[in-house]
């Protein structure tokens, strides 16, 4: 019951905006600018884009908790998918300047939509959680595994309170807490559902570095 609370009250919000601003388009159309249409647009599928990853959290949870986690295995250009995942959370957050690096990126045998669903959540924490709007992503390999890190350059994260993100409902107290805190239990479920792992670590010169590591087929 707590995680059906927890998801339906992270629901509400998205509903009550795709409600809102659908109703405006509907009466104001006329009297609507181009320009306003599509911003208004633009945040009616930004908000169920959340309504959509929300659900799947929800469906992810029970088939973790059960043990019923099917992947689907398919060849992944992974250097190319990194770079969609960053553009589309860069139109959603437009002050964010993402430095991405892409070293030799090997291809990978994974679940495509598992992998990209970790990466947004990687990329949307940092972007929500970060005090500065920029973020370094470095995918590269080292012949036996993948890797895709996350560097924020926030205030970073106590030593002993990195282990704990990763745990049910977690939410640091932050000025604006936000989220289920789901998303990172279930990307390291995830993870590990393909042989791998996600860990976090504190950067030497401040923030936080999530990192993503996939076997290699």
């Amino acid at each position: 019951m707590e995680i059906v609370a927890a998801v339906s009250h992270e629901l509400r919000a998205p509903l009550t905006s795709v409600k809102g601003f659908s109703r405006l388009l509907i009466d104001r159309w006329d009297r609507l600018s181009e320009a306003d249409k599509l911003d208004l647009v633009g945040q009616i599928n930004h908000d169920a884009d959340r309504i959509t990853r929300l659900v799947t959290e929800l469906l992810d949870i029970s088939r973790i908790e059960v043990g019923r986690l099917d992947l689907r295995v398919e060849g992944i250009d992974l250097a190319a998918l990194v770079r969609d995942v960053v553009a589309r959370v860069e139109l959603s957050h437009p002050s964010l300047v993402c430095v991405v690096a892409l070293d030799e990126v090997p291809r990978l045998a994974a679940d495509r939509d598992r992998v990209e669903q970790i990466l947004t959540d990687l990329i949307e924490n940092g972007a929500k959680y970060a005090t500065v709007d920029r973020l370094r992503v470095n995918a590269y390999g080292d012949g036996s595994s993948a890797f895709v890190a996350v560097s924020d350059e926030g205030p970073g994260i106590p030593e002993d309170e990195l282990e704990a993100l990763f745990t049910k409902f977690y939410r640091r107290e932050v000025s604006q807490p936000s989220g289920t805190g789901l998303g990172l239990w279930i990307s390291r479920n995830l993870a590990e559902a393909h042989g791998g792992a996600l860990v976090a670590s504190r950067n030497e010169q401040g923030g936080t570095t999530f990192t993503l590591r996939l076997p290699l087929p």
